[in-house]
């Protein structure tokens, strides 16, 4: 992969996650043209809009899940918002290309989800997008537990669409 290709998903996500978290669902259709110009960019392959679809669905489903028990409280909504679903699919996106570093290291998956994931949260919390309950001590390390494994789980559905793929190709 060539570096600037990384850079320019990494720039992407940014732009998308503080556009998101700030503007909120204003935001939705910037965040759309600069998934949709990424998308375009790398020729996206039907593989890859599976593992989109897979990913946000599994990160939407488990941010429900955080609600539903009470961990996330988020203003003026009784679920999560569609901002929140967006950024799960723009996310999504980065994992062949500005996340790709971490595709042969399940440690290092590990520890990235674990350690730096849950800081998209606090943040979150630290601007009043999304309360953390009980504290944002408790979140963190809830959301460390989740996230180590589910950035492992995350690249092994990669890695399972990448096989399956070369195996319909083969056959």
């Amino acid at each position: 992969m060539r570096i600037n290709a990384a850079l320019w998903s990494l720039v992407g996500f940014n732009i998308a996650w503080f556009g998101l978290v700030f503007i909120g669902n204003s935001f939705i259709p910037i965040a759309g043209i600069l998934l949709g110009a990424q998308l375009w960019y790398f020729q996206t392959t039907k593989n890859e809009f599976a593992l989109i679809f897979l990913i946000a669905t599994l990160g939407v489903l488990l941010d429900f899940a955080l609600v539903y028990t009470g961990v996330f409280i988020f203003p003026d909504t009784k679920g999560i918002p569609f901002w929140l679903i967006t950024l799960w699919i723009v996310f999504a996106g980065t994992i062949r290309h500005s996340l790709a570093f971490l595709n042969n290291s399940k440690i290092l998956q590990f520890f990235i989800g674990a350690l730096l994931a849950p800081l998209s949260y606090i943040a979150g919390a630290k601007l009043s997008v999304v309360y953390l309950v009980p504290s944002l001590g408790f979140g963190y390390v809830l959301l460390a537990c989740l996230w180590g494994p589910f950035m492992v789980v995350i690249f092994s559905i990669s890695r399972w669409l990448l096989i399956l793929e070369e195996e319909n190709h083969v056959s």
